[in-house]
């Protein structure tokens, strides 16, 4: 019997046609109405899930973190001030964001990044995706294993032996159905390198 496992709607198994996860993140700028635009165009790309990014700056960024962008296309000045400008969404938005997307027959996800956003998206979305970034984050690992749903891990620009402690933590935890997501992490990326 080939590796499955349930993401949302699908069980999807080696060979399978692709289980398409459409990354929203905050691309809807703190706008509900923008945000349910974008799941419906989601659905009608084909998509199987809508995809979110939950956390709060406070959690996230030092207020003194500096920029590391090109401060000519994006004004904020700290990396603080830019995760605050897009984290406008609380708890009666995700529901909000959960219910449409059953609505038009799509998936929520969100990827949390403190333990408060894997509370409050524990009873809305039926699989956890966890940021490359967090590979290391062994406390938000064992967090999600505890919620009790699939696991979808990112992993880029990590090694091997991240790799291996990430999966020996999620599984010490009570994870039983992970899977890995090879993630390049250099936007936008070339046809080459993709």
């Amino acid at each position: 019997m080939s590796p499955q496992i349930h993401l949302g709607s699908r069980v999807v198994r080696a060979g399978d046609t692709p289980y398409v996860i459409a990354e929203i993140g905050v691309n809807h700028e703190g706008s509900l109405e923008t945000a349910k635009r974008l799941i419906d165009l989601a659905k009608h790309g084909g998509a199987d899930a809508a995809k979110f990014q939950t956390y709060k700056a406070e959690t996230l960024a030092s207020k003194h973190s500096p920029a590391y962008w090109d401060t000519t296309k994006e004004a904020t000045r700290s990396q603080y001030e830019l995760f605050r400008k897009y984290d406008a969404f609380g708890p009666d938005e995700y529901k909000e964001l959960a219910k449409h997307c059953a609505s038009v027959g799509i998936d929520f996800v969100s990827t949390p990044f403190d333990d408060a956003a894997v509370d409050l998206l524990a009873p809305l979305v039926p699989f956890f995706k966890v940021a490359s970034a967090d590979l290391t984050n062994t406390p938000l690992l064992r967090r999600v294993a505890r919620a009790g749903k699939p696991v979808v891990l990112s992993v880029g620009a990590s090694t091997l032996e991240e790799i291996d402690g990430a999966l020996s933590t999620l599984r010490a935890a009570g994870a039983t159905s992970i899977a890995l997501l090879h993630c390049i992490l250099n936007y936008p990326t070339a046809d080459e390198n993709a």
